[in-house]
């Protein structure tokens, strides 16, 4: 179970809100304890079965009013910053049966634990509201391709006849999810012509088509603060072509791009609202350069570990900035 240290803070306290054995936040925690800072996980699932939270505004004689927000037994206030790290979002109890009761008793959690986070005026990396927005697909390539970086051709809805268009005007095309289930793998696929006949299936959820890219370099970036570092993926698996995470034994190297590329996705970052993100990039044969997608909570410090990168030391420079 997640606890909020009482004890006194040694330099600047980090709270990063995150499951209790996310690996990157028990590494970013540990690294800042190093520093001489502190960070406390606080698992957001716990709330409010096991998680107190409260806000309480307290009148003051003469003006004003104090606010006190508090998250377990510790003042929000003596937080230098808070992470958003993948939070899961609080739990119904079970005890409650009714599936309307149930939708209720969520919405009001979310309600009360998110409003509470952003009342305490802390810095949250990443901005709730802006990582959500950030992590919409369509919304992501229509901001890259405003600010010039090459995005694939791409449909995305659920009109069968507008995708065997589109598959007809590209030699080859590919296919994937806007996100991730426990169900399967959802890896990028190629749509094949025996697929076509699958298209009804389009009246259950969109899908998100792009012409195939064929594969010259592939190139996984993280974006922190106005840092770039940049890995290229090595794979051996000739069924990653399609999508590198497929290639149990892929490598990764510290590589370079053009500076101007660099900018364009530090603007995208930025255009985002976001402090961070891991970038994904595919480069064709003739060496142009395509934007694939952005995630804003990306993991990064398997480039630590494979590549040496130092992605983990500066993301405990944009917490304590």
């Amino acid at each position: 179970m997640s606890q909020i240290s009482a004890g006194p803070s040694a330099g600047k306290r980090v709270l990063i809100l995150s499951k209790d054995d996310d690996f990157h936040a028990v590494a970013i925690q540990g690294l800042l304890q190093k520093r001489g800072a502190d960070a406390d996980i606080v698992d957001t699932a716990l709330f409010p079965g096991r998680l107190r939270a409260s806000l309480a505004v307290a009148d003051h004689d003469g003006g004003g009013a104090a606010v006190d927000v508090r998250l377990g037994d510790r003042p929000l206030g003596d937080y230098h910053a808070i992470w958003w790290r993948r939070p899961l979002h609080p739990a119904v109890d079970p005890r409650i049966r009714n599936a309307e009761e149930r939708r209720f008793a969520a919405r009001e959690c979310r309600e009360a634990l998110w409003g509470l986070l952003a009342a305490a005026g802390r810095p949250i990396y990443n901005d709730p509201e802006a990582e959500q927005r950030a992590a919409y697909k369509p919304y992501q390539l229509a901001v890259a391709a405003a600010i010039g970086l090459d995005v694939p051709p791409t449909l995305i809805g659920n009109d069968a006849e507008e995708v065997r268009a589109f598959a007809e005007r590209h030699d080859a095309v590919i296919y994937k999810a806007f996100s991730g289930t426990d169900l399967m793998m959802t890896d990028t696929r190629p749509l094949r012509p025996e697929d076509l006949a699958d298209l009804w299936r389009l009246d259950f959820a969109p899908v998100i088509f792009q012409r195939y890219i064929p594969r010259g370099r592939e190139y996984r970036v993280m974006l922190i603060g106005d840092d770039a570092f940049v890995t290229e993926v090595t794979i051996r698996n000739p069924k990653a072509h399609y999508d590198w995470r497929l290639d149990q034994d892929y490598g990764l190297v510290q590589a370079t791009l053009p500076a101007g590329l660099i900018e364009k996705l530090l603007v995208l970052c930025r255009r985002l609202g976001l402090a961070s993100g891991a970038v994904d990039l595919r480069e064709d044969p003739d060496g142009r350069i395509f934007f694939l997608e952005i995630n804003p909570s990306g993991q990064f410090l398997f480039l630590d570990v494979i590549a040496g990168t130092r992605t983990g030391e500066r993301y405990c420079d944009l917490l304590l900035s």
